[in-house]
């Protein structure tokens, strides 16, 4: 994997809608990261607990000098003028959760390989209720494992105005090596449950 990917090789649109979003999460949402930030200085794949469409601005604000790529469904993308302009600008990768294709598994390599960073939430959509964790999919494993990028886990709190929004982020790890030329269903939900028992041992710090 190569280096960080810095804020500067973004365009002017996306340099000032970032600027925006860091603003308006440090103003409402005054982050509070309960726990060490561990540093980013190579390309990971952030495993986040979903609650809220807050939570890869707050991620990005934490990390400001890397370029990081939110994996946002296909169909956000395709709502209307304004989205399709919104989430291309703001560095997001589409997942097609409907077809299941595999594009977004080749996108998000291709930024690793760049040295950018990716936030996959690995429950598939949000906890709207925030409880708990929702089951998790394969999808986060599968891109470490064929790629060789270290995961951090992220366990972010419901977040409701005024309060400040919680999280703790966890320390980074890497899959050990698997069998053949491609890791099995079973390999994969083995350390896929693994990576739900690190996400949630952060609830203890952040909640």
């Amino acid at each position: 994997m190569g280096g960080t990917v810095k804020e500067a090789h973004l365009g002017l649109s996306a340099r000032m809608l970032r600027a925006l979003g860091i603003g308006v999460v440090r103003l409402v949402q005054r982050p509070l990261l309960l726990g060490p930030k561990p540093e980013l200085d190579k390309p990971a794949i952030f495993a986040c607990r979903h609650v809220g469409l807050m939570d890869p601005l707050v991620l990005m604000t934490l990390y400001s000098k890397q370029m990081i790529h939110p994996l946002a469904a296909q169909d956000y993308f395709e709502k209307n003028a304004f989205t399709r302009w919104f989430y291309p600008a703001a560095q997001c990768i589409p997942i097609d959760r409907k077809n299941h294709s595999p594009k977004w598994l080749e996108d998000s390599a291709a930024a690793l390989a760049k040295g950018d960073s990716i936030i996959i939430y690995p429950e598939g959509h949000r906890n709207k209720e925030g409880l708990g964790l929702l089951p998790f999919h394969t999808g986060a494993v599968r891109l470490a494992a064929l790629t060789g990028a270290q995961i951090i886990p992220v366990y972010n709190c419901f977040w409701k105005f005024p309060g400040r929004y919680r999280l703790a982020i966890g320390e980074p790890y890497t899959l050990p090596p698997f069998e053949g030329d491609e890791p099995s269903r079973e390999w994969c939900r083995q350390h896929a449950d693994d990576m739900r028992r690190r996400v949630a041992a952060l609830g203890n710090l952040a909640e």
